[in-house]
């Protein structure tokens, strides 16, 4: 095996465009919510022409956190509270005395070489956890926003090697080469930023069960309706939003939220009479575990107007008592129209709802719509999700309950 050092013997640096981001805005102090620190990676540069994946080492990069900060590839800053553009740097020095470097790990690119894909989809997407008990989180303090920023263009990677992973990766676990006078740097003048604020703890939404069932129907029905029922398994009452834009924390990747994260139709439970709330649900064929219909989520850009008001309506919101289920019946006629005759799954997808203690009432409520003083406030989202799994069958465009 070639090192990949012998192969760009007449350039010292090959690029990777990289890209970093917070997995969540806020750092909770208390470990409910994990963090980590999100980079993405993908090989653009033209002098990159090798067919083969890219092997690299985490431990001692600048995608070990800790680490890096300790040793300048990444920077720590506090932002000022009052004015958003500035900010001071954070000292590291004592991280120097108590980081370690972390166990061995090998992260992998794709080649460029013959990519189908945008590159924008392309990213080899990396997430360091930051221990709330780690090195990291000992000098980060609550109330307090910070940004991390690769210091400059090194990644500050060891070793490195091109090859498939069966013939690169040694007992260790480690690349089987060093990266010599080729160094891994980023291709562009910005790396994006990871920004968050430390909160010492989050409130946490009551856990609710949600169950999933194809009612027997009666040999003369057209229809097929399926039956929803949410309990909540809490002592408290809880306010759910189920459809509209939706403000809770989700998941970020390099570049944007994840797929389905960010996602402003109608939930499992909302009441509407006249279109089936399905978005979340997809259907498997039972025969081949294939996916053969799910609504996917329209894209994440809103353009609305600056002064709209995204406040959820007093109609949107459904309460969840103890101990009462809320359910729901609908028609998904339309959801499995079209398929041919056999045996499906129907499963449903985990879908987030922004939520409240107690009971949000039209008496609490300005104009139809929720207070602006509720709508505030950083939380988890309350979770619709079912391991519950409708088998149905499809003859002559009838739909029936497997049994």
């Amino acid at each position: 095996m070639v090192p990949a050092s012998a192969r760009y013997n007449t350039m010292n640096e090959l690029r990777i465009h990289t890209q970093v981001h917070s997995r969540y805005q806020v750092f909770d102090a208390s470990g409910q919510l994990p963090f980590s620190i999100v980079f993405g990676l993908c090989r653009r540069s033209p002098a990159d022409t090798d067919p083969g994946p890219l092997l690299l080492e985490v431990a001692g990069s600048a995608l070990d956190v800790p680490y890096a900060l300790a040793h300048g590839l990444l920077t720590l800053h506090e932002q000022d509270p009052k004015d958003a553009k500035q900010s001071i740097e954070v000292s590291v020095s004592r991280l120097n005395k108590i980081v370690t470097t972390k166990e061995a790990e090998c992260l992998s690119l794709p080649s460029p070489v013959n990519r189908t894909e945008h590159w924008r989809d392309a990213f080899t997407v990396y997430q360091c956890p930051i221990d709330v008990n780690g090195e990291m989180a000992s000098i980060l303090e609550p109330g307090k926003k910070y940004i991390v920023r690769l210091a400059g263009n090194d990644l500050g990677v060891k070793r490195w090697a091109y090859g498939d992973r069966k013939d690169l990766i040694s007992d260790d676990g480690r690349p089987s080469h060093d990266a010599g006078a080729v160094s891994l740097v980023n291709s562009k003048p910005t790396a994006g930023k990871a920004t968050f604020k430390v909160l010492k703890n989050l409130p946490w939404p009551p856990r609710v069960e949600t169950r999933m069932r194809l009612p027997a129907s009666p040999p003369s029905s057209d229809s097929a309706l399926l039956e929803i029922s949410v309990l909540n398994t809490d002592s408290n009452s809880v306010t759910v939003q189920t459809r509209g834009h939706q403000c809770f924390l989700i998941p970020w990747g390099p570049f944007q939220p994840e797929l389905d994260a960010s996602d402003d139709r109608m939930r499992i439970i909302h009441a509407t009479p006249h279109k089936p709330p399905t978005s979340s649900l997809q259907i498997i064929d039972s025969a081949t575990g294939e996916v053969v219909r799910r609504n996917e989520p329209r894209g994440i850009c809103r353009l609305t107007d600056s002064t709209a008001d995204h406040r959820p309506m007093v109609e949107d919101l459904v309460t969840l008592r103890p101990g009462e289920p809320v359910v729901r019946k609908f028609d998904i006629g339309a959801l499995v129209d079209g398929l041919g005759d056999g045996q499906y799954k129907i499963q449903m997808r985990s879908k987030g709802c922004r939520w409240w203690h107690g009971e949000v009432g039209k008496q609490e409520c300005e104009d139809g719509r929720v207070p602006v003083h509720l709508g505030r406030g950083t939380i988890p989202p309350l979770m619709l999700e079912s391991q519950d799994e409708v088998e149905l069958r499809i003859r002559d465009g009838k739909v029936s309950l497997c049994v």
